[in-house]
């Protein structure tokens, strides 16, 4: 942590005397270390930015403070914010935490405020939003967005917005890195600034990144809150810190079961909670719940008789109603809107002491957890009929639970598993935390058949050239330009090819 502004913040006095910055007991201003380099590297005067910081580093409070430079310099003018988010529930919390936040520092009418997710686009009171591209503040996910531009033909004005892009590691996503890299694409040619953020993106890939996006790059692998990752396995416990780079540790063994583990740790109440329980399927957040159900009444926690009223009678509401009581919860993407708000409430309010939670509750929420427990970290893949190791990036950022600023009297915990030779060898990478797994570009010749309609019928172009242009205006375009010279003859002969398909099936003219 840095004490006070850095030469040169850009912020304006208003801002600076307002409440979005942290102070500390004596009343000076606290910033991370990624926040105070990007006010020095002019975050809050306009520079577009890519910040790569582990989980818990404050890098919402970056993209804060640029939109309400951003909103401060020219409001009345006609500045907006557009905050782009990788899931319904993120942009949810966001949303909610902007609104908090921004809304009475520009005296933000509710009707100002948008949320686009899924099907709805919606103002804060909770009323549909016909032209959410005249508010000043919008919060929506990278698909949903892309579905209002295309959907809107929408053009010219985009120097005026301040785009937010969270979680952009997104962008290597396999199954929905094209469309993020063709809204970002959209963005990058005109928008007044781009502040991108990402917990998890390796040096190389990030720089590459950063000069497409004509951004700069600001990066740091140190946590405010250190992490001790465990890894259990029948013959030794191996331990990592992101204190510093190192071969494991090793220790004697320990419980290899999840239920086992979190009655370990709940022998020392208050000492690991409030434990995070990161699962790859609904079923297996469903299962361990059950199981914890049993263990929890057996070990006499104490008991919370403040109990939502849910309006709705689901399973998952009669099963919170038996769950709450003990202080615990599972969360999953399901839930309905009542559910969510009672699990959430009570995550914000520190009533739960354990959350069975799908990666959903893992992919940004800043909840704060002392302990994650990772309880598997194979996907079952139905193509492949077999289950798969997750990337590095996607373990790493579930592991970032853990260890947030609000607990900084202590190392956050990650405990993981692995059972047999083949799975220990496997989960070993993950003890190397500074290791990551290298992106991938996402837009390839094989999709312009899909991509040419996609972009033709929006309006994004509106001749072969123009989509010529614009693909190979794309990070994948560029990417694979580095590698082979003659990438252009390539991508032009496999857009024609795709084109003249199109035209001769009459779905463009």
């Amino acid at each position: 942590m840095k004490t006070g502004l850095p030469e040169g913040h850009g912020l304006s006095s208003a801002l600076v005397a307002g409440p979005l910055l942290r102070r500390n007991s004596e009343g000076e201003i606290e910033l991370t270390d990624i926040q105070f380099e990007a006010l020095q590297a002019g975050v809050a005067s306009g520079q577009s930015l890519l910040a790569i910081a582990p989980t818990s580093s404050g890098k919402t409070d970056i993209g804060l403070l640029a939109a309400a430079s951003w909103l401060y310099s020219g409001i009345t003018e006609g500045c907006k914010v557009v905050y782009l988010t990788s899931h319904r529930a993120l942009a949810r919390q966001k949303f909610h935490e902007f609104q908090d936040r921004l809304g009475p520092l520009f005296s933000l009418a509710a009707s100002e405020m948008v949320l686009a997710t899924g099907d709805d686009v919606v103002d804060a009171n909770g009323d549909p939003v016909s032209d959410a591209f005249s508010v000043p503040l919008v919060v929506a996910t990278y698909e949903k967005y892309l579905n209002m531009l295309a959907g809107s033909g929408f053009r010219g004005g985009t120097d005026r917005i301040c785009c937010i892009a969270d979680e952009l590691q997104l962008i290597s996503d396999k199954t929905r890195g094209q469309q993020v890299e063709i809204l970002m694409t959209l963005l990058r040619q005109e928008t007044g600034q781009i502040v991108a953020l990402s917990a998890v993106m390796e040096e190389k890939y990030a720089q590459l990144l950063a000069s497409w996006l004509n951004a700069r790059l600001i990066l740091t692998t140190r946590r405010e809150v250190p992490l001790i990752y465990e890894l259990r396995t029948p013959s030794g416990t191996f331990a990592t810190t992101t204190d510093y780079e190192a071969a494991p540790s090793s220790s004697p063994a320990k419980q290899l079961d999840t239920i086992a583990t979190l009655k370990e740790l709940m022998r020392e109440p208050g000492e690991h909670e409030p434990i995070a329980v990161f699962c790859m399927s609904k079923k297996e957040v469903f299962d361990l719940a059950e199981q914890w159900s049993a263990e929890a009444a057996k070990m006499g926690a104490r008991v919370d008789d403040d109990l939502p009223l849910f309006r709705e009678p689901t399973t998952s509401a009669d099963e919170l109603n038996r769950y709450l009581p003990h202080r615990f919860a599972y969360h999953t993407a399901d839930l309905n809107e009542d559910e969510r708000i009672a699990v959430e409430a009570r995550l914000d309010g520190n009533g739960l002491r354990v959350v069975f939670a799908t990666t959903t509750l893992a992919a940004g929420l800043n909840y704060a957890f002392r302990t994650v427990i990772i309880h598997n970290w194979e996907r079952w893949i139905g193509s492949k009929r077999a289950r798969e190791p997750i990337l590095p990036g996607e373990f790493h950022n579930m592991a970032g639970r853990a260890g947030r600023l609000s607990h900084v009297d202590r190392p956050g915990r990650v405990i993981f598993f692995a059972n047999n030779p083949t799975q220990i060898r496997i989960a070993s990478r993950y003890l190397s935390w500074w290791e990551l797994e290298h992106f991938k570009a996402r837009i390839h010749p094989s999709a312009f058949p899909q991509l040419s309609l996609q972009l033709l019928a929006s309006g994004v172009v509106e001749s072969d050239e123009e989509l010529f242009a614009f693909l190979q205006g794309t990070f994948s375009a560029q990417r694979e330009l580095e590698i082979n010279s003659g990438q252009p003859e390539v991508w032009r002969e496999a857009l024609g090819n795709s084109l003249s398909h199109l035209k001769q099936w009459n779905f463009v003219g």
